[in-house]
């Protein structure tokens, strides 16, 4: 991080612990403190007020060592010159107390609450005068009263100075753009001018897509953040905005009266995209946008090490295809594939020629072959593998709306090949990733395991682990939304999921029945995807096989079976 210029960061770690003494303090048992924090899996919506005590309770051991390596995350944070953003009180409070899950501003004991947080937090790892705090994260609040709102500001900042008349506030502005309907203007502007103009650091997540300075009239005087937000739950999927990325953090320089004071990044789950996040690092240090053409050309030789005109192409299908976005779509990651099987469900939104995906999967195996084997660096087999694994996400989409009119047409024997294809393609899936350990199933798991000091943990943490990219809750509440296409999760959660979908297809024409899609998601819950939550079973965490061999079989393979659809 230091290495690529940032110099502000949010430092959460060990946050609860603080609030176990605080609430201590004010009388609450280890029960009613326990049932309210989240899991180690949940904790940031936990801390947001999205949800309490799903996935918990947290051990001794846990509190215990996130306060140890908070200290150390400090030091080694300040020593590099970074500045942490440390947590404040945002009004969510436990069950226990007379004004249950959030205090009102007027409340007379939110200021002391919030006061004696920050104090215990601050005599524990001392501040930098930066603090983040979010009351309305996804949640619209119980009044539009102007006066409401102010009072809300002034509540939360006065906590915040009661304790260090130097602090400033740092807010995520995604609830401007998230609940856009009840901030009208003027309520933000209540809001946002509450308090004294310099004391908000406003971030503006996703501007690269939907920018919210444009609509507030650059936060009505408050200084902000141009951040992007690429990635909401971690998942995969080739997908950026090149192009947005490239001019529009230099509008906002020019946008007029404009307040902005830095450039960030404000992902969900990182490990993905990496060229996304490279693009915009290179941004912070940029005078004037950059000629994408040359950009990813140089990419490419950076990543790699050595100069190939293959690996060249490839980036530049990949620069005008899948990270040429355009559009304003908050969210990607609900892929065909990982999506819970029905009919008629939304698909893959291509806004790319998928040819030029096939073309660069072409173009770094024919790199491969001419790129020495001592060369060969891993982030090079890493995007092989993610493109590959990008390619076959494509055809097992194309093969869904296949198989979609198929069914709807009555055609049994055309719907059973295709479904076997479809199944087949899911293999070949798993095989690739299988290949690689950065897409591994079992390194999530195990390394989730690893923390735990008795074994009853141990299954929570698994537990945890398990619910987050798969459930996300007791029965799906949020379910697949932080999907990942990892090897073990293709093959005994995604795969047995269709084969049951599939196979009640095939039941339906053949029986000419009427198909039963809640009965059918009723067995996939039962039989899949709960199994999975509370199955035990190990998963390795070291990769099988060779991904360029694999690779090559992979695309032969299809392709052939293209040439003899077509004949």
């Amino acid at each position: 991080m230091a290495l690529n210029g940032f110099n502000l960061a949010l430092a959460f770690t060990g946050m609860e612990e603080i609030w176990r003494r605080v609430y201590v303090k004010l009388g609450l048992t280890d029960r009613e403190i326990g049932e309210h924090f989240a899991g180690p899996a949940f904790l940031s919506w936990n801390r947001m007020g999205n949800l309490r005590g799903w996935g918990g309770p947290l051990p001794k051991s846990w509190h215990r060592r996130s306060v140890n390596l908070q200290k150390r995350i400090l030091r080694r944070m300040r020593l590099l010159g970074i500045t942490p953003v440390l947590p404040a009180f945002a009004g969510h409070v436990p069950r226990a107390f007379s004004s249950p899950y959030i205090l009102q501003p007027d409340d007379p004991i939110f200021n002391e609450v919030g006061s004696l947080f920050l104090h215990e937090y601050i005599r524990e790892f001392g501040t930098n005068h930066v603090y983040n705090c979010d009351p309305f994260n996804e949640m619209v609040p119980s009044s539009g009263d102007l006066d409401y709102l102010r009072g809300i500001g002034r509540s939360i900042y006065g906590s915040i100075t009661t304790t260090d008349p130097n602090g400033i506030w740092m807010l995520q502005g995604w609830m401007f753009l998230n609940d856009y309907k009840f901030w009208t203007k003027k309520r933000a502007e209540a809001f946002l001018t509450s308090i004294p103009i310099g004391k908000f650091l406003v971030l503006d997540l996703q501007a690269e897509i939907l920018p919210q300075y444009k609509v507030l009239d650059s936060f009505f005087g408050q200084p902000f953040i141009w951040c992007m937000l690429h990635n909401f739950g971690g998942t995969l999927g080739l997908h950026g905005s090149s192009e947005f990325i490239n001019n529009n953090i230099f509008e906002a320089r020019e946008f007029e009266n404009s307040t902005l004071v830095g450039v960030g990044i404000t992902p969900e789950g990182i490990n993905q995209n990496y060229v996304i996040y490279d693009l915009l690092m290179d941004m912070f240090w940029r005078k004037k946008p950059a000629n994408l053409t040359e950009w990813y050309t140089y990419y490419a030789r950076r990543r790699y090490g050595i100069e190939n005109k293959h690996a060249q192409k490839a980036w530049k299908l990949l620069m005008q295809s899948v990270y040429n976005y355009t559009g304003h779509c908050r969210q990607f990651g609900m892929y065909t594939v990982v999506s819970h099987p029905r009919l008629n469900m939304e698909t893959d939104n291509l806004w790319y020629n998928e040819t030029d995906v096939y073309n660069a999967w072409t173009e770094l195996l024919q790199a491969s072959s001419e790129i020495p084997e001592s060369n060969i660096t891993e982030t090079f087999l890493i995007d092989l593998v993610d493109v590959t694994r990008q390619a076959i996400q494509i055809k097992l989409n194309d093969l869904f709306i296949y198989i979609n009119g198929t069914y709807v047409e009555g055609n049994l024997t055309i719907l059973r090949q295709t479904t076997a294809t479809f199944l087949e393609l899911l293999d070949d899936l798993e095989t690739i990733l299988a290949s690689s350990c950065k897409f591994l199933l079992g390194n999530w798991i195990n390394s989730a395991k690893r923390i735990a000091t008795t074994p009853l943990e141990q299954k929570i943490y698994e537990r945890n682990a398990r619910n987050q990219i798969t459930l996300w809750g007791t029965n799906g509440e949020i379910l697949d939304y932080a999907n990942k296409q990892w090897s073990g999760l293709i093959k005994d959660y995604y795969k047995p999921r269709w084969q049951i979908f599939l196979s009640a297809l095939s039941e339906s024409l053949t029986t000419n029945t009427t198909l039963n899609q809640t009965q059918i998601s009723d067995k996939i819950f039962y039989d899949v995807e709960e199994h999975f939550f509370y199955s035990d079973f190990n998963y390795p965490d070291s990769p099988i096989g060779d991904s360029i061999a694999i690779s090559w079989s992979i695309k032969e393979k299809w392709e052939k079976y293209k040439r003899l659809q077509l004949n």
